[in-house]
C-alpha cells in the first residue's frame, strides 16, 4: 500500500472522524479552516477524492432522494492507510510549512523601527487569531478540539518569540 499525502490524510480524517459525508462537505471543511494553507480548492480536493476512490481507500454510495450527491466512507484499506499516516513518527514531527518561521530570519535585518511596527501588527494579528480559535473551541468535535488547542499553543509560542526577539 502506498503512503498517502498530507492532503489525502486530511481528507480521510474529515470523512472518518469529522462526519463529512460528501466531497463537497470535505471541500467546505477545508475552506472553513483557520489555516490558510488548508483552504484546499475544489481543484485539489475533488481529484484527491477520486484518486482515493480509484486506489480503494474510499467508497461512494448514491445518496437518497435521487440527488447526484455521493456519500463517501473509508474502506478497510482506507482506515489502515489513515492509521498508518496518523501514526508515522517522521511525518507527524515534520516542521512542515511554517510562514512565521520562514519570515523570521528576514525580520532580524529590518531596522529596529520597522521591526517594532511590524511586531505590533503581528502581535495584534496573533491575538485576534487566538481569540477566534478560543471562540471556535467550544463549537467543535473532539478531533478538531485537539487540533485547535495545538494551534493556540503554536500561536502563543509565536507571541513569546516576538516579545523576546533578538534577546
Amino acid at each position: 500500500m502506498r503512503k498517502i499525502s498530507e492532503l489525502e490524510g486530511a481528507i480521510l480524517s474529515e470523512i472518518e472522524h469529522r462526519g463529512q459525508q460528501t466531497a463537497f462537505q470535505v471541500r467546505k471543511a477545508f475552506a472553513d479552516s483557520f489555516s490558510l494553507e488548508w483552504k484546499g480548492s475544489a481543484g485539489a480536493i475533488y481529484p484527491a477524492v477520486r484518486r482515493l476512490e480509484k486506489d480503494g481507500l474510499l467508497q461512494a454510495s448514491a445518496a437518497q432522494g435521487g440527488r447526484a450527491t455521493r456519500h463517501l466512507s473509508l474502506t478497510a484499506v482506507g482506515r489502515q492507510a489513515l492509521r498508518d499516516w496518523a501514526c508515522d513518527p517522521v511525518l507527524a514531527t515534520s516542521i512542515g510549512v511554517d510562514p512565521f518561521r520562514l519570515r523570521a530570519g528576514i525580520w532580524a535585518i529590518l531596522t529596529p523601527e520597522d521591526r517594532k511596527g511590524l511586531f505590533l501588527e503581528l502581535e495584534a494579528a496573533i491575538e485576534a487569531n487566538v481569540g477566534a480559535l478560543e471562540d471556535y473551541l467550544g463549537k467543535t468535535d473532539p478531533v478538531e478540539r485537539v487540533r485547535i488547542e495545538m494551534a493556540m499553543t503554536v500561536q502563543k509560542a509565536r507571541l513569546e518569540k516576538l516579545r523576546t526577539f533578538g534577546d
